[in-house]
């Protein structure tokens, strides 16, 4: 298997190449990003339990990053894999996950010597890919997935939340283009069958309210309640995803 050489790109593939504790840096600051990783990483750990109650046999971590996911994750999996382009990024998962086997390549043109997995993770990533690279994903994700095996990710810049809404009304012109009727589409495009969606986030549709100290209050937690209420996800700026190979 050959790794991918780190190279600056217009394609999303590229992007974070040559970053590591810059980008962990970058989530630490954001306090909407912190806000969305609380919140993913109670979906994630609830759902994974609901599934696996005995624990995850084999687990990948697709497009992993510096393993923020993973290392939620791969404590809960017998074998635990993540995958990046990166070289950087992966140095960074590497320290945090020591248990897990992280792989430098791009699912996409690479054909992984590894055995299918049973569940598989993808965060931070369809929200931001061009279109044609979400399909490509997808198709790699669905060749890594062993029959009946899930798939849990996220968009978390849904195009169609309150807050996007709003702004594009005001005449602002939004780099969002994936929303959640496009997302359920391009899964079933692939094959997988979508069992369920989470929202985060429904309420945040005003830039005032995007506070430390508010988001990570108590209040905060109260009103997100409302974002888990069946049929909101679509409207969510951060949307989470079960699905299934059939």
């Amino acid at each position: 298997m050959s790794a991918v050489h780190e190279r600056p790109n217009r394609d999303y593939r590229f992007s974070h190449v040559g970053r590591g504790a810059d980008y962990d840096r970058s989530l630490a600051e954001s306090v909407w990003a912190r806000f969305m990783s609380v919140r993913e990483a109670r979906l994630v750990t609830r759902t994974i339990w609901r599934l696996f109650p005995r624990g995850v046999p084999r687990y990948l971590d697709f497009a992993c990053g510096t393993g923020r996911i993973t290392s939620i994750v791969g404590p809960l999996a017998q074998e635990s894999y993540g995958l990046d382009i990166s070289e950087t990024m992966i140095l960074r998962a590497r320290q945090k996950c020591p248990s897990t086997t992280f792989i430098v390549a791009d699912a996409t043109r690479e054909r992984l010597e590894i055995a299918p997995v049973d569940l598989v993770t993808a965060f931070r990533f369809f929200g931001n890919a061009q279109q044609e690279l979400r399909r490509e994903a997808l198709a790699a994700i669905w060749t890594l997935l062993r029959p009946g095996g899930y798939l849990i990710m996220n968009n978390h810049k849904n195009a169609g939340s309150v807050r996007c809404t709003l702004r594009r009304l005001r005449g602002e012109t939004l780099t969002q283009t994936l929303d959640y009727k496009g997302t359920v589409e391009i899964l079933k495009d692939a094959g997988f069958k979508v069992i369920r969606s989470y929202g985060v986030g429904f309420w945040l549709f005003r830039a005032a309210w995007v506070r430390g100290g508010f988001l990570d209050s108590r209040l905060g937690d109260v009103l997100d309640s409302v974002s888990l209420v069946k049929g909101i996800a679509r409207f969510c700026p951060d949307i989470v995803f079960l699905a299934q190979k059939p």
